[in-house]
């Protein structure tokens, strides 16, 4: 199973709920094991961001790395609805390379 790290932002915006979203692609994804970014090894690190501000703090790591806000994926703006999809596609994109 492919691993993917997550690092929240610090929710201090929040205009929508990232731990939410983040079950939400639990739920589309079942190859994909989405991990707290202090539990390494994984291979992609997902930046969730619950605003279109996006100060959450980046770890170290060398890696791909894909960058969602409230309303885009890596500064591609996506409708709320889009918002899941799009970030799975990202990730995946990275997966397969």
């Amino acid at each position: 199973m492919r691993r993917v790290g997550v690092k929240f932002c610090g929710n201090c915006n929040p205009q929508r709920e990232m731990p939410e979203l983040l079950e939400t692609l639990i739920f589309l994804t079942r190859d994909i094991h989405f991990v707290r970014w202090q539990e390494t090894p994984f291979e992609v690190l997902l930046i969730l961001s619950s605003c279109s501000v996006d100060c959450a703090t980046r770890p170290e790591f060398s890696g791909p790395c894909v960058i969602a806000t409230n309303e885009s994926v890596d500064h591609c703006l996506v409708s709320e609805d889009e918002l899941p999809a799009k970030i799975l596609e990202a990730v995946q994109k990275y997966l397969s390379e």
